[in-house]
This record gives structure tokens, sequence and C-alpha cells, in this order.
């Protein structure tokens, strides 16, 4: 290391002696334009470069060098380090230590925050039961603490007691809770159908929608969806009502609700595209585009909210195609149930003809017995066979006693 350090220190030398060398030879230039001894001059800086660019070389190399042995120590002990960790810990915890090590706080923080996301919105139900459980003892104790500190009404069990109203208050306690913790739902949870709806009936007011498509306007059946945001974020830097600029160490994103949906007119169809996002239980849509296609095959788009540059950078111009599939196959298949439905119907009146013809017909017109007038014929007939067989045996004997 200590010659690495003193190479390094040469090397510095040689730079310096090459940056007064270069000053020098710039004024020997100067000199040069101003003095007729210009073939001295040029010799003097040839001889100059050719003394010092040696050293400087021989200088870089080593510094190189002494660069390329510092990393290799470095590498060297990475490796006996972590194979020690390995010995003492294991290789997985050895692993997830060395990972963290490596990488940026930031990008840890962001790492942690996606699986307490990720953990919270894949049991959502089990962490809402357990907070509305907690609540609802929590209430219950201080609804209990105060009846028995603040009223003065006396208790014989600590625990739990029947006479002092302990079971009315904790079921109304958690009733509570859960109330409010369906309200906390129903307060972050984003309504697609409702952000359509908001969506609908600005369109079915709007005079330049109406003049363009035709007025009245209806939704059609295709709908794509992308939705993100409204999970926990740990340590974000927001904006409160009440405190301005905080970083909370816990958080809600606000949810988005990217959709595009068909809308029909009585002249011609476009395509929706609006970007919807609730906070604190209110809705709202920045970002509302309606794109219309003329015969001549141009797209323009009339913004009700927003503009070019915010419907760029968003995720609403990709959902065009699988919008189209979308609304090509929902085609497709309408065309296919009504082909169905034709084939069925001849199959159905082919089948019917079939069955009129092969069917006996009745004496009047001409034709023969039913099929059970035949069957019953037939068993008639074999009785008649039958019983004129026994009669004959019967006849047959009592001649042949006589």
């Amino acid at each position: 290391m200590r010659r690495a350090v003193a190479r390094g220190a040469r090397v510095a030398r040689a730079r310096d002696a090459w940056i007064n060398f270069e000053s020098f030879a710039s004024r020997a230039s100067s000199a040069r334009a101003s003095s007729s001894s210009s073939e001295l001059a040029e010799t003097a800086m040839r001889r100059a470069r050719e003394v010092v660019s040696v050293p400087y070389a021989r200088a870089s190399e080593a510094a190189s060098r002494a660069r390329e042995r510092v990393e290799e120590a470095r590498a060297r002990a990475a490796r006996g380090t972590r194979a020690a960790l390995e010995r003492a810990l294991g290789k997985r915890a050895t692993e997830f230590l060395w990972n963290v090590s490596e990488l940026n706080p930031m990008v840890v923080k962001r790492a942690i925050e996606q699986r307490a996301v990720s953990a919270v919105a894949s049991h959502w139900r089990a962490v809402e039961a357990v907070g509305a459980a907690t609540s609802g003892t929590l209430l219950w104790r201080g609804a209990r603490a105060f009846k028995e500190d603040v009223m003065g009404m006396p208790c014989d069990s600590v625990v739990f007691d029947v006479a002092f109203g302990d079971a009315s208050l904790l079921g109304g306690s958690l009733l509570l809770a859960g109330a409010g913790a369906f309200a906390l739902r129903q307060r972050w949870r984003l309504d697609v159908d409702h952000a359509v709806t908001m969506a609908m009936r600005r369109l079915e007011t709007h005079s330049g929608v109406r003049e363009i498509l035709g007025g009245p306007v209806t939704a059609g059946a295709s709908r794509v969806v992308v939705t993100s945001g409204g999970g926990l974020a740990i340590f974000k830097r927001t904006t409160s009502k009440f405190f301005g600029a905080v970083t909370l160490p816990v958080s809600v994103d606000s949810k988005w609700a990217h959709v595009a949906f068909e809308l029909k007119g009585t002249r011609k169809s476009g395509i929706v595209s609006l970007g919807a996002r609730k906070w604190a239980g209110a809705y709202a849509i920045p970002l509302f585009v309606l794109e219309v296609e003329t015969r001549a095959g141009e797209r323009y788009r009339l913004f009700l909210e927003g503009g070019v540059k915010e419907y760029e950078a968003s995720i609403l111009p990709s959902l065009r195609a699988p919008l189209e599939a979308s609304a090509k196959d929902e085609k497709f298949k309408r065309a296919k149930e009504e082909s169905d439905a034709q084939d069925a119907e001849k199959a159905a009146s082919l089948a019917a003809e079939r069955r009129a013809a092969s069917a006996p017909k009745t004496l009047d017109e001409g034709g023969g017995m039913y099929a059970h007038e035949r069957a019953f014929d037939i068993v008639a007939r074999a009785f008649h066979f039958v019983f004129t067989s026994i009669q004959r045996a019967s006849s047959s004997k009592v001649v042949s006693k006589n």
C-alpha cells in the first residue's frame, strides 16, 4: 500500500511537471511568433517533450498497476469477509446482509415498503379484522374505565363483569370498530363504475361531444381499466391540510384508475380515455380525452381535462390497442352468435320437416296406422294366435277321447 501511495505521488509530480511544460510551450510559441529564432524554439520544445513524456508515461503505467493491485486487494478482502460471514451466519443470511450493504439506502427503503404493501394487499382481510378487534377492545376498555372512574359505578371484576355491563359495552365497541373499518375501506376504495358514470354525465351534457358524435351518446360494452396506487407509503413527503408539507411515517397513496372505453353516437363513435383519482374520499378526473377518427383516417383529440403533455406521459395511449381488439372481438362474438342462431333455426326447421315427412298419415289422408295403433294391432294378433292355438289343441284332445 505504501508503494502504491509513493507511486501515486510520483505520478502527481509528473503531472505537475507536464502542466508546467505546457505553460512553457505556450510561452515559447508566443515568443516564436514574435522572434526570428523559430527553429531554435521548435527544437527546444521537441526536446522538452521527449524529456517529460517518457517519465510521465512510466508514472502513468505504474499508477494503473497500483490501482489494479488495490482493486485486487479489495476483492480479496471482500471474498474473505463473505466466506467468514457464511461460516458464521449461513448462506441465506449472508446473501441478505451482503445485498443490503451494497444497495442504496433509498433502494432498501423502497424494497421494505414494497414488501409491507404487498403483505397488506395479500392479507388485507386479516389485517382489517385484527385492527377492528384491537380498536374495539381498546374502545371497550376506555368506556369501562370512564364508567367506573368518572361515573362512579362499582365493578366486582377487573377483567369482565356481566352485571357491570361489559357484554353490552364490548358488543357496542366491536360494532363501532367494524363500522369504522368499513367506512375507512370505502373511503380509500376507488369505484371504477362510479368514475365512468361521472364521465358519462359530463359527456352527455357536453355540447361539443354531442355535435361531433351526434346525440344521444352511449358507452360501449368493452372497457379497459388499469389501476395503480392506493397502497401504503413509508416516510413519504406529502402535503397535509393541517400541517402543510410534512414527512409522514406511514401514509396512503392516492389511487388512480386509467380507463378507456368506446363512446357511440348517432353519427360516429370515438374512444374516451380518462384518468380518475380518489384522494381522501373525493373523486377527481384530472385527465379526460375524447379521440375521434375522421373518414380520411386522421385522429383528433378533444381534451376536456388536461393536455397533450399529460396524456402522452400517462398510460392512456397504450390502452387504445387492447380496447380496439376487445371491440373487434365483441363484434365477432355478436356476429357469431347471430349466425349460430340462424343455423340453429334452420336446423330446427329441417328437423321438423323430416319428422313431418316420416310421421305416419291418418286414414283420411291416405296413410296407414299410427305407431301406437300398429303396436296394439301386433299385440292383439299375437294374443289371437295364442288363444286360437289353445282352442284347437283342446278340441283335438276331446275328439281323440271320444
